[in-house]
């Protein structure tokens, strides 16, 4: 018996590390975009071609937890709040365009209210976070989305990577079980 605890240990550990880590990619809440860039619009009236919209999709809240959001561009914060009707249908898709001038300073951008002391340059990198509160203050659940506005956009922007802490967890939990079916194959000789 005193010689397996050693793999008892690390099987046990390896599995909680395993299950913590697609626990996490599984998340409840998200948000995403289609693209990881999207053309700024130089026109006055609306655009009709598909490159200058953005379709961005959120899902997952729980109706009994109070939603919040923000918005950085270029890592400076836009505007954040908590609050308000939670959205009518679950998941909600929203197609948005976006001018290439400054949005004013009090403005509707991508369903977000904004007031802000002075217009909003739109170009940039943008990240849109929504996480759910209970009580006020108490994260539940959280996602978040980045792509980038420009002019033009020539190149794509880096895919979707998960968070570092998620990989992690998951790469320490696949090494345990390495370790662990390593210590079996050696007490079979």
């Amino acid at each position: 018996m005193k010689r397996h605890w050693l793999s008892g240990v690390l099987l046990g550990v390896s599995l909680a590390l395993v299950l913590a880590s697609g626990v996490a990619l599984a998340q409840g809440l998200f948000i995403t975009a289609n693209k990881d860039c999207l053309e700024c619009w130089p026109g006055e009236e609306p655009p009709t071609q598909d490159r200058y919209f953005l379709e961005l999709t959120i899902g997952g809240w729980n109706p009994q937890y109070l939603l919040c959001e923000s918005l950085k561009i270029d890592g400076e914060l836009i505007d954040r709040g908590c609050g308000g009707s939670p959205p009518p249908e679950d998941p909600l898709t929203q197609q948005v365009w976006l001018p290439c001038e400054p949005v004013p300073a009090a403005a509707s951008i991508l369903g977000l209210d904004v007031g802000v002391s002075q217009p909003i340059d739109p170009l940039g990198q943008w990240e849109i976070r929504i996480w759910e509160e209970n009580p006020p203050g108490t994260t539940v659940d959280s996602a978040k989305v980045t792509f980038l506005v420009a002019e033009t956009c020539e190149e794509a922007v880096e895919a979707f990577v998960p968070e570092p802490g998620t990989l992690m967890l998951l790469g320490s939990g696949l090494a345990g079980l390495a370790g662990y079916a390593t210590l079996r194959w050696r007490g079979r000789k």
